[in-house]
């Protein structure tokens, strides 16, 4: 009865855990950003400002992630980290992450990719809303049943709101009309789940 009883549960068993953790570490190259500025000068005017441009800025950004795996093959996560958008703030992000895992064994190593769409806020006066894409993917190395190394490359979208500055001068925000900023980068990294 008793080996009866352990056969059983053992058969019910998951052959991999369903639920994770780890952090996540990558460096980003802001290529593209683009935006359109309206407001009022000191000396109350309108200005419109807007443009788009071609530039190359270095960032870093880390997070902590929890997640669920749905499947041999699926993991839904959140993350929730720190990030630096190009060269006009920092933010701390919050995004929910779609990933796939290429072949149907979790104990091996193998490829991946994933979709990746959040918000969060700025870290400047007053704070403001933020909202972020990604689309990447990577290698997975499968050190243990529980522990994973991934590493992962991705095409990244943020839309933002800078200070607005004119001749020298941050604009307040109660004299700006539109205060919109799109940035793109390409990011790589490294993560450790377990």
């Amino acid at each position: 009865m008793t080996c009866a009883l352990r056969i059983t549960a053992n058969a019910q068993e998951p052959s991999f855990p369903r639920i994770t953790f780890g952090a996540e570490w990558s460096y980003i190259a802001t290529l593209q950003s683009g935006w359109h500025h309206n407001f009022f000068s000191q000396e109350g005017y309108r200005v419109d400002d807007a443009d788009n441009e071609f530039i190359y800025h270095s960032n870093a950004e880390a997070y902590l992630h929890a997640g669920y795996n749905v499947s041999r093959n699926w993991n839904i996560a959140l993350y929730i980290g720190m990030t630096g958008i190009s060269d006009l703030h920092k933010a701390i992000p919050a995004s929910i992450r779609g990933t796939y895992y290429i072949g149907g064994d979790p104990s091996r190593d193998r490829w991946f990719t994933y979709i990746d769409l959040g918000s969060g806020i700025c870290i400047k006066k007053p704070p403001q809303e933020i909202l972020t894409g990604k689309i990447g993917g990577g290698y997975r190395m499968s050190l243990s049943r529980n522990t994973k190394l991934d590493f992962i490359a991705a095409l990244r979208m943020t839309y933002t709101h800078p200070e607005v500055r004119y001749d020298g001068e941050v604009i307040p925000m109660q004299k700006v009309n539109r205060n919109n900023a799109y940035l793109s980068a390409i990011s790589f990294g490294i993560g450790l789940t377990f």
